[in-house]
């Protein structure tokens, strides 16, 4: 594999401290934006065959994408550069937020006509396969502006399993360097190089995208809810052609598709690459997989007593509602089915902290992620012994191996950062006048990429197109912020990141 190096140029523009060359950082933007633009295409040609005038609009935006982006590409061009640390600290966010405001143009032209921040949100909300909308009347809407919300989904959920998988084990956020890659040729471990992995990745994502697909389409859904509806499971972001989501389609067999392709997508795709490898136990002896399901089991049947206790609901119909929002909430996709806020404070409280852990490391989910949840049980259970006693030894381990200092701390440090920027968003977004309960959920759904929020204006039922301008603009910092792991967004606006 061709590695790309610094040139021994010195007159290349650098941070001297850091060495931070924009040079890199501007090409990786163009080419992704290239393909961007390369992606608009497709909406385009579907609204071109359907007649509507939204082609237009698909077409401006993906040719001056092009030769944007294109342009970029070729002056910044050099075989010669390698990425380093700090520049990959500044790509990703760069990359990011230039991504949606690119994504965001075709909501703005097209016969939607979304205003500026209902655009970038709607976007940002894409590509972070968070799934909540400002749109209204999506049963009539041109079908080009609803493929390209289902490729945006899509899109961003492989590109979330790439930075998980590639960069932030490299990166060392949150306690991930337990889960570095090594890429050298004279690795014994079964570890391919860098562009093979993502090539795997990329495969067993379509594969599975593909398969779902045609469980829809076998179920009853229409060949283009068939495809946009798997692209969303998959990706675990939630958008939907109906207003109704997946409960449009009134089908107990979609439910459970859904169910479990919302799962699948949840899973740590590292893990799917070891099995195709002829190594299969490795995904039910993880232990953050089985904390994963067995979170997801319990949160089921306890959902499945309440509503079969409280609302005087059959055992298959309240396991099946039970299994939905649970999945659906864990693994962030935020798909609506049913209205659970409408269920009682027990059902919306549990959902509420279902937000707050997300899926596994490794995956297309959003949240504090399943992996820091069973660190930080493990540290407490160690501590506890300590204090019973004082003299022995407890080690903290992860699927047998012992845990660095390093990553329980940075574990620890993640959790405190997480709950500070919850608290954060909470206050910001309730000062634009809304309701506590309206503000701690946008907050918790944009922070955790999960979708529907909480209260009767913002919940599974609703969208949060009537929220106010700011708040939009929070939500749309904390998607972001919860897709980047947060520490990503904020280390460069750190003073301490380009100090000489």
């Amino acid at each position: 594999m061709n590695r790309r190096r610094f040139p021994t140029n010195h007159n290349t523009p650098r941070s001297r401290a850091e060495g931070i060359s924009l040079a890199p950082i501007l090409f990786f933007v163009s080419v992704v934006n290239s393909c961007l633009g390369v992606f608009m295409l497709l909406p385009a040609l579907i609204d071109y065959v359907d007649g509507s005038s939204d082609y237009a609009a698909f077409l401006v935006c993906a040719l001056g994408t092009l030769f944007v982006g294109a342009g970029l590409a070729i002056a910044t061009n050099d075989k010669q550069q390698r990425i380093n640390q700090n520049e990959t600290l500044l790509l990703l966010p760069i990359t990011w937020v230039i991504a949606c405001l690119v994504c965001a143009l075709p909501f703005m032209l097209s016969d939607l006509h979304l205003s500026l921040t209902d655009a970038v949100f709607e976007a940002v909300s894409g590509l972070t396969n968070t799934g909540s909308t400002v749109i209204v009347g999506l049963d009539d809407a041109p079908r080009g502006v609803l493929f390209w919300r289902f490729l945006l989904m899509w899109i961003g959920g492989f590109g979330v399993v790439t930075i998980a998988v590639l960069a932030l084990p490299f990166l060392r956020i949150g306690g991930l360097q337990l889960f570095s890659l090594d890429l050298s040729p004279s690795s014994a471990k079964f570890v391919p190089r860098m562009v093979e992995v993502v090539t795997q990745i990329g495969l067993i994502y379509a594969a599975l995208t593909a398969l779902c697909a045609v469980c829809y389409w076998l179920a009853g859904m229409s060949s283009f809810d068939a495809i946009g509806h798997a692209m969303t499971s998959l990706a675990t972001g939630g958008y939907s052609s109906h207003d109704s989501g997946i409960g449009f389609f009134n089908s107990p067999a979609i439910e459970w598709i859904a169910v479990v392709f919302m799962t699948l997508g949840a899973m740590p795709f590292g893990l799917y690459i070891v099995a195709i490898h002829g190594r299969p136990e490795a995904l039910y002896r993880d232990q953050q997989v089985r904390l994963f399901l067995g979170i997801i089991l319990a949160s089921m049947l306890l959902i499945t007593a309440w509503r079969m206790v409280h609302f005087d609901i059959g055992l298959l119909q309240a396991l099946r509602e039970g299994a939905f929002v649970t999945v659906a909430t864990i693994t962030t996709t935020g798909f609506t089915g049913y209205d659970y806020s409408s269920w009682g404070g027990f059902t919306e409280s549990l959902a509420f902290l279902l937000m707050l852990i997300g899926g596994c490391t490794g995956s297309t989910v959003g949240g504090i992620k399943v992996f820091r949840v069973y660190i930080m049980l493990q540290s407490l259970r160690g501590q506890i012994h300590r204090q019973i006693f004082p003299h022995g030894t407890f080690r903290v381990t992860f699927n047998g191996e012992t845990i660095a200092d390093a990553v329980r701390v940075g574990v620890a440090t993640y959790f405190f950062v997480y709950l500070l920027m919850l608290a954060f968003l909470c206050l910001a977004i309730s000062a634009t006048g809304l309701p506590f309960s309206e503000s701690l959920g946008a907050a918790a759904t944009s922070l955790g990429n999960v979708g529907p929020g909480l209260g009767p204006n913002s919940g599974p039922c609703c969208t949060f197109k009537e929220f106010p301008d700011t708040a939009k603009w929070l939500m749309s910092f904390g998607m972001l912020a919860g897709r980047l792991e947060i520490l990503i967004l904020i280390i460069p606006l750190s003073r301490f990141f380009w100090r000489n």
